[in-house]
């Protein structure tokens, strides 16, 4: 049966619509989506997101905007302790629990093409994964990022990398069967922390690396 629909002023309208295609994602991913699915879950006409939000990019970037501000949350819980290296396993763990959490919604947060990275709101929507990228490079034993230089770039790359990585293999079960652990959820509890202790171990890299060289 047809839900009933349901009228709406024009601000709760739009927020109907970003709440039902958040569900839609959180429950189905990236996959499940359309305008037409986000407002037959709204119980709304099926015009009503495009007249909103322009394209389907343009609520999920309203989409991804709340995913980023959940990645915060994760990111704020995991604390600051003022030690590099132990920051830099804190919110590596972090990041990939809510990746795990969330597995739609990060897939969605890294589409360019679902996402405008031009909205205003952006850069600080942003700002959780900038601390993290701070706290790669800092356990690199550097303290200030700056993308134009090579070393920083490479070395704030190749932590990303890793740690994409890293969360791909636990979101699809793979990782687990490295330690024969029964899932991703027993995976991240049990030896996801001892794992980071050896990416990011206590001497930051820097200084190990100038030791072999020395």
């Amino acid at each position: 049966m047809p839900r009933k629909r349901t009228s709406y002023h024009h601000g709760d309208l739009r927020a109907a619509l970003i709440k039902a295609a958040d569900d839609i994602i959180s429950k189905g991913g990236i996959e499940a989506f359309s305008l037409r699915a986000a407002a037959q879950r709204a119980g709304v006409s099926p015009g009503a997101p495009a007249h909103h939000f322009g394209s389907a990019k343009g609520l999920l970037t309203e989409v991804a905007l709340l995913a980023f501000q959940r990645l915060g949350s994760y990111i704020e819980e995991a604390g600051y302790s003022g030690d590099a290296v132990k920051d830099a396993r804190a919110l590596s763990l972090a990041y990939i629990t809510f990746v795990l959490d969330h597995p739609g919604h990060f897939r969605l947060m890294v589409r360019n093409d679902l996402v405008n990275r031009d909205d205003p709101r952006y850069p600080e929507a942003a700002k959780p994964g900038k601390r993290l990228s701070r706290a790669i490079l800092s356990a690199h034993g550097k303290t200030d990022l700056d993308l134009d230089s090579f070393d920083d770039a490479a070395d704030l790359l190749c932590g990303m990398a890793t740690l994409q990585g890293l969360a791909l293999l636990v979101l699809e079960e793979k990782a687990a069967h490295f330690f024969q652990e029964a899932n991703s959820r027993d995976f991240v509890k049990k030896v996801l922390p001892k794992i980071l202790e050896r990416l990011y171990p206590d001497e930051p890299m820097r200084s190990r690396t100038k030791k072999i060289m020395g």
